[in-house]
């Protein structure tokens, strides 16, 4: 039998399509209304799915004696039904909510794209399971599992799960980007915003805070490392042995020492906003980290933000014993040992906190290598504890940098600010910050407005440099003073194009393909004057990123 065909690239067969009718020459978005029933199909789809899943369990169970082979594959189901239960509980939701929503048109191809793909992935795993013999002792039953029947199921679990976390960050775009249309403009409404990813995603944190409690005494810090922009601290806020594991980060300069105490509440206001948007994220789905408050140092004149260690990771430390929050900067001096698939997720998670700070109707004005946080992995190894199982010290040095890459976090939103909110328009001249500059936000002075299309290019910036890391002679780029210094903004552009496409030099694709290449050189040639949609870029950068990703 034939099966309908499943390309790797499913979501982005229509991308070149959708892109040339999405947009008028005006730059209004046309939309187009994805019905209920539409959803409905979806969800039917995904109910008899999460069914096949089930039998498949059961099936394999009773088949082979449930050998190791069949335990593992048993498990890499369950651990997909349930994220896939969860998502028909979503699209569900989102369908009772109305007959129809309004989406681009982009999206819409985006949604059929996904639920033909589901099908597929449906009729596919129902074939696999009617293979399955009721007497599996014979020789040609043992050799077809020893061959490939396991192989076969085991791609398809994969896929399933490639296609549920794709789904879910879609979704979470669609839906998300159709309630922020019809959130009204106001002091409140980058909290509403964060609040619609909130709703979408039950796991993420929903407990109401009071603005003002978000105010941190300055006093009740601890440095653990020594302080710089940004350290390690611990908090006596809370009942917490040893205090609460943080990390202290300043922002903006300091203000004048001749403000009112009027104008100093100003600032301390625009930073306590941005904290109430920070607190409500979860940093494993966002890849932003939860912001715990926000201090006033009267000292030094400045503000910061407090922001919570994600679970399951602990400060570096140096040979001083001292505490440290490494960023990727630090990283890039030092040669990688670790698996390529860990540069690839490194790089789809940074793209996904991009679009999360712009779902939430933000932009970042930051996006480099010293604002993306990199933590180690706690290990089980605990002090004056004999009786705990502990790793031994080669399986301890394994599970960190340069053998293991992990998760990125972003930070350093001392300049972000709501898409709403005005420009300052200004900038500075330092050429190590520029790099990732966009070439129109590169002036002292009277610079184009800000805009979400400035952030996709630094992302293009970070993503070069991700892909060239660990290339022979490879030097990060904030070092290449004779390259970047005393060159015009477009200069800059157009030699990180020829470092993408390999003009003088090997480009990007040699180490990742002309796939990645292609969605730097997206990044990096985006039209600033119109606006990105969201799922323009889903479409060419988040998607492929993963796609490449799940094919290694």
């Amino acid at each position: 039998m034939n099966e309908a065909p499943c390309p790797a690239n499913y979501c982005c067969s229509r991308a070149s399509s959708t892109k040339r009718g999405s947009q008028s020459a005006n730059g209004v978005i046309f939309t187009m209304p994805v019905t209920g029933f539409e959803l409905f199909g979806l969800i039917g789809s995904g109910k008899a799915t999460a069914d096949i899943i089930d039998n498949a369990i059961r099936a394999l169970k009773d088949y082979r004696n449930s050998d190791d082979d069949i335990k593992k594959l048993c498990f890499a189901l369950r651990a997909e039904s349930f994220p896939l239960r969860a998502f028909i509980k979503i699209l569900s939701d989102i369908s009772a909510s109305a007959q129809a929503i309004q989406i681009s048109e982009e999206d819409g191809e985006l949604h059929k794209d996904i639920a033909l793909h589901l099908s597929s992935l449906e009729k596919r795993l129902r074939e696999r399971l009617s293979k399955l013999d009721a007497d599996p002792g014979g020789l040609a039953s043992r050799s077809a599992w020893a061959l490939w029947r396991k192989k076969d199921l085991e791609k398809l679990v994969k896929e399933l799960g490639d296609w549920i976390r794709r789904a879910w960050v879609i979704y979470a775009a669609i839906d998300a980007e159709t309630k922020n249309n019809r959130v009204m403009t106001g002091q409140h409404a980058s909290e509403e915003r964060m609040g619609n990813l909130v709703e979408l995603f039950g796991r993420l944190s929903v407990r109401p805070v009071q603005s003002e409690a978000l105010l941190k005494p300055f006093n009740d810090l601890k440095a653990q490392g020594e302080p710089s922009r940004r350290f390690a601290v611990t908090s006596r806020d809370t009942q917490a042995s040893g205090g609460t594991r943080l990390i202290f980060e300043y922002m903006y300069k300091a203000y004048s020492d001749n403000l009112t105490a009027n104008e100093i509440d100003q600032i301390g206001s625009a930073v306590r906003d941005l904290a109430s948007v920070l607190y409500r994220s979860n940093p494993e789905q966002t890849r932003i980290l939860k912001c715990h408050g926000y201090c006033h140092d009267p000292r030094t004149r400045r503000f910061g933000l407090l922001y919570e260690l994600p679970p399951s990771r602990t400060w570096a430390v140096d040979a001083a014993g001292h505490a440290r929050v490494l960023s990727l900067r630090e990283l890039l001096n030092r040669a990688p040992h670790f698996p390529l698939n860990h540069k690839l997720s490194f790089c789809c998670n940074i793209a996904q906190a991009v679009l999360y700070v712009h779902l939430v109707g933000w932009v970042h004005k930051s996006i480099r290598p010293d604002n993306i946080l990199v933590f180690e992995n706690e290990t089980n190894k605990r002090d004056g504890d004999d009786d705990e199982e502990v790793e031994d010290d080669d399986v301890q040095r394994r599970r960190q940098f340069p053998f293991t890459l992990n998760n990125p976090y972003l930070a350093g939103f001392e300049y972000a600010r709501s898409v709403k909110a005005d420009s300052d328009r200004t900038s500075d001249a330092e050429w190590r910050v520029n790099i990732y500059r966009h070439p129109k936000r590169q002036d002292l002075v009277e610079n184009e407005e800000y805009t979400m299309a400035h952030d996709i290019y630094s992302l293009g910036v970070v993503l070069l440099e991700l892909g060239l890391w660990g290339s022979n002679g490879f030097t990060p780029f904030y070092k290449r003073e004779a390259t970047f210094k005393g060159i015009t903004p477009v200069e800059v552009r157009n030699f990180l194009l020829d470092m993408t496409r390999g003009t003088k030099t090997d480009g990007v694709a040699v180490f990742l393909g002309e796939k990645f290449a292609d969605l730097v050189e997206f990044c990096l040639n985006v039209d600033d004057k119109q606006e990105v949609p969201t799922a323009a870029f889903i479409q060419e950068v988040w998607l492929k990123l993963d796609e490449i990703r799940s094919a290694l």
